[in-house]
């Protein structure tokens, strides 16, 4: 790592209490509680380090979208649970700058793990910016990735659901785009209540391919396969333009 800063200046942990409105049926935290955690610490982070960048502030150079996420959660908090998260650059894999966040309970286990992978955009020719080489304050992230590569998500041919959604106002985020959060919360949304009596989401990995604007109508369709693993992907109504697709597996409580 090309930098002189020390290993914990590059991490950020913040505490939460699992609130009321953050919780499930079943009182475990959502997954979308957790994204919510994810966000704020990264953002924080980004400030903290000197590479915040919106593509809403008036003369923006840059700006970060988010491409690929993959949550491990080995075990969901319950309501009044104090949780932490921390953030920390994983290092530059191809075009993406891998951010990683560890989750943790009050006693300091870990209880799960997210894979970031986010493209910083040049917002004069809206082309990607290599991380490798970058100069300060990317530098920082001047360094090879080693963990786990999160891969495309192949769309299968056949699926047992669908659904039609329309983005709404409050789906929005500051770049008028629907909020990274919300598409996972669609996702999960195609699955049946009854699958949340005995099991929960046990990995879920998202790849963002197209941003979806406010109005617009989605199609998901949700397939179950062979191994268990459920595929949901969004496309429009032509079937011609992909948003976004989830894998995702299940566990038994």
């Amino acid at each position: 790592m090309k930098t002189g800063r020390g290993k914990m200046e590059l991490h950020l942990k913040e505490e939460h209490r699992v609130e009321f409105g953050e919780v499930d049926f079943k009182e475990r935290l959502t997954l979308n509680g957790i994204i919510y955690y994810m966000q704020q610490v990264a953002a924080n982070h980004a400030l903290k380090l000197n590479f915040s960048y919106y593509k809403n502030e008036e003369k923006t150079s840059y700006f970060w979208i988010v491409a690929r996420v993959k949550f491990i959660i080995d075990k969901y908090p319950k309501w009044q649970e104090q949780v932490a998260i921390e953030t920390y650059p994983g290092g530059h894999d191809k075009l993406f700058a891998v951010r990683l966040f560890d989750l943790t309970n009050v006693k300091g286990e870990k209880i799960g793990h997210i894979i970031g992978d986010y493209i910083l955009m040049d917002a004069k020719t809206n082309r990607p910016v290599k991380i490798k080489g970058a100069p300060a304050p990317l530098d920082i992230l001047d360094f090879p990735y080693k963990g786990e590569t999160l891969e495309k998500i192949q769309v299968p041919t056949t699926f047992e659901k669908e659904d039609f959604r329309k983005v709404r106002y409050s789906e929005l985020d500051v770049n008028e785009h629907m909020n990274n959060a919300q598409h996972v919360r669609w996702a999960v949304d195609m699955l049946p209540i009854e699958i949340f009596e005995h099991k929960e989401i046990a990995t879920l990995q998202i790849n963002y391919t197209t941003g979806i604007e406010y109005g617009t109508s989605v199609w998901m369709r949700l397939h179950y396969d062979e191994q268990g693993e459920v595929v949901i992907w969004a496309t429009n109504r032509e079937d011609t333009i992909q948003y976004f697709i989830v894998k995702l597996t299940l566990r038994n409580l």
